[in-house]
């Protein structure tokens, strides 16, 4: 990494180097070394203008390796997790849906009204 006039890091590769950013989903908050993490603008002529998230320890000590990932990269596979996630809400919604249904059905023809009151009424309380 080289450091510009307008102290933004220059990257000499197009894109972050994977082994640096394992285990790094989505969004950065944290490098591995726990500093946190400073948001950057490219001045590469392949990337420019590009923002990237950069280790604030990299600043000070050049050469190490620390985080780096780039912003749009990283929102990219924020929406990704996020949207997996709401998937994974949205099915179990609907096994509960799916449960219940089955549980007033069983009480029903079980027990009649009686047994769905007052299976509905412990449920509430």
């Amino acid at each position: 990494m080289e450091k510009s006039r307008s102290a933004s890091y220059i990257t000499k590769s197009g894109g972050a180097c994977s082994w640096r950013n394992r285990g790094v989903h989505g969004v950065p908050t944290r490098c591995w070394c726990g500093e946190g993490i400073t948001t950057f603008v490219s001045k590469t002529n392949k990337n420019p203008f590009r923002r990237f998230y950069r280790c604030e320890m990299a600043m000070q000590r050049k050469g190490k390796d620390h985080l780096f990932k780039w912003v749009d990269e990283a929102l990219a596979e924020e929406i990704s997790l996020v949207e997996a996630r709401q998937r994974t809400v949205e099915e179990d919604l609907e096994d509960m849906k799916k449960t219940k249904k089955s549980e007033e059905d069983v009480a029903l023809q079980k027990n009649g009204c009686l047994a769905v009151i007052t299976w509905l009424c412990c449920k509430l309380w």
